[in-house]
């Protein structure tokens, strides 16, 4: 049975790779400058295919337009720190706590009998969530300096008296990123400290789910780093391709992502540590990840709000690590992602709650209205809470939009083609149809099946 899924596999590749080159050869031959024609334009070392529109920037303001009036996010109001204090979520009924209690399996799912949320999905789940749950938990929601991975106190106070001296902060940046790839990270970018990403103040969930506090009595306090942080090194995690898009499976790679995240942003703080240097290691906690990974060139966020990889697509979950070794900055960098998602809104018509926008262009002020939304910054807006209904209707998360995105491939077919065509809007039709025509961003409950074949 394997044997014959490879062979069938790998005719289905030939001929989306026949048809991919065919029709880019023909559009690239009508779209190039002679120039370009004949020279080609190379990647940079360690990204895949090529790009005709990759481009750098010097600061993330020349890429998105953000506003005079910006605010810094309040932890409190993120749809996970809700759970603990606003009525329709954590009172009896709410949906927070009915997540919850499916998500545990305290009471029972009516999803189970449909594929890829059964026992064995659910078993996966809990599993592929381990470390995190040890390590950092809570991470998930926000909420920093929790866990054995994730407390503060272990890394602020260097082992080395004298911190070790590099040659230049271009050096420095080399080893953290060799480290950081050796010790899990799979991609690796440095950003600049912009305070307009962190927290402005953190409320404490563990006051009312561990403590027996009342929603009024937790703690909701300034966040101040013990520390002056003079970089932030931003790691993306590759989620699994087969799981991602097998249904309630796609928690599951979230949750194995989420567990490397502790790890390697733990072992990277030791590594600094014992170099000499402060770190703070950090999941969803302390500030906002995607701009910081969009600021350390590590890609751009989609009309989803997730970050795009130019090597992994939309399969990546985002952590980081402040430090007040002084690094080398790398440059944002776009390739096209925002052109492409103005034609495609394949996410957003795929979306069970309706939650992402239809909207052709990003906006600077969001039309939906919701106090765990981020305002301020020119892009899509999507419903955080409507996005949730289907977590509470699953007692899963669910990545239904990871899913169906063109970005999400295996070896970026598509990004070779987008990236070919994307200037023009019959280039952007072809590539969204293609991907339709080709069976991917399908939900088919099959996948779920062939998740489980794969032994080998």
């Amino acid at each position: 049975m394997a044997a014959t899924n490879k062979i069938q596999q790998s005719r289905r590749d030939f001929l989306k790779k026949s048809a991919v080159a065919g029709i880019g050869t023909s559009i690239v031959a009508t779209a190039l400058p002679p120039a370009e024609k004949k020279e080609g334009i190379k990647a940079p070392p360690g990204q895949k295919g090529f790009s005709l529109f990759r481009k750098e920037h010097d600061t993330i303001d020349e890429v998105y337009e953000i506003a005079n009036d910006y605010e810094r996010m309040d932890h409190k109001n993120i749809i996970f720190s809700r759970w603990a204090w606003d009525p329709k979520y954590y009172k009896p009924g709410g949906r927070g706590i009915a997540f919850i209690l499916k998500d545990s399996g305290e009471v029972p799912n009516p999803t189970l009998t449909e594929p890829g949320y059964s026992i064995l999905e659910h078993a996966l789940h809990r599993a592929s969530w381990g470390s995190h749950d040890l390590g950092a938990p809570f991470s998930n929601a926000g909420l920093h300096n929790q866990g054995s991975m994730n407390r503060w106190e272990d890394f602020i106070h260097p082992h080395k008296k004298e911190p070790h001296k590099f040659k230049s902060p271009g050096e420095a940046s080399k080893i953290i990123k060799r480290a950081s790839r050796f010790l899990g990270a799979d991609e690796v970018g440095i950003a600049p400290y912009d305070e307009r990403w962190t927290f402005s103040k953190v409320y404490d969930v563990t006051d009312v789910f561990l403590k027996g506090k009342s929603p009024e009595e937790a703690s909701h306090e300034m966040l101040e780093f013990p520390f002056e942080v003079k970089s932030v090194i931003a790691f993306t995690h590759e989620m699994d391709y087969d799981a991602i898009n097998a249904g309630g499976l796609g928690d599951s790679a979230a949750g194995l992502e989420y567990s490397h995240m502790a790890e390697v942003t733990h072992k990277v703080a030791v590594f600094l540590n014992h170099l000499g240097y402060k770190a703070i290691p950090a999941g969803n906690d302390v500030g906002l990840s995607i701009p910081i990974a969009a600021q350390a060139g590590l890609g751009e966020q989609s009309r989803m709000g997730t970050l795009i990889s130019e090597k992994f697509g939309s399969r990546v979950r985002i952590s980081k690590v402040y430090t007040d070794l002084e690094l080398e900055p790398d440059k944002p960098r776009t390739f096209g992602v925002t052109e492409f998602c103005i034609k495609c809104k394949k996410c957003a018509e795929h979306c069970p709650s309706d939650a992402i926008s239809l909207e052709d262009l990003p906006t600077l002020e969001p039309t939906i209205a919701s106090i765990s939304t981020n305002r301020g910054v020119k892009r899509w807006y999507h419903d955080n809470e409507k996005c949730f209904s289907q977590w509470e209707k699953t007692g899963t998360g669910c990545g239904v939009c990871l899913a169906v995105c063109p970005y999400n491939k295996l070896d970026t077919w598509v990004h070779v083609l987008s990236e070919m065509v994307v200037s023009a809007p019959v280039g952007r039709d072809i590539a969204r149809q293609l991907d339709d025509a080709f069976g991917y961003g399908d939900l088919d409950p099959k996948k779920v099946e062939r998740f489980w074949d794969m032994n080998d």
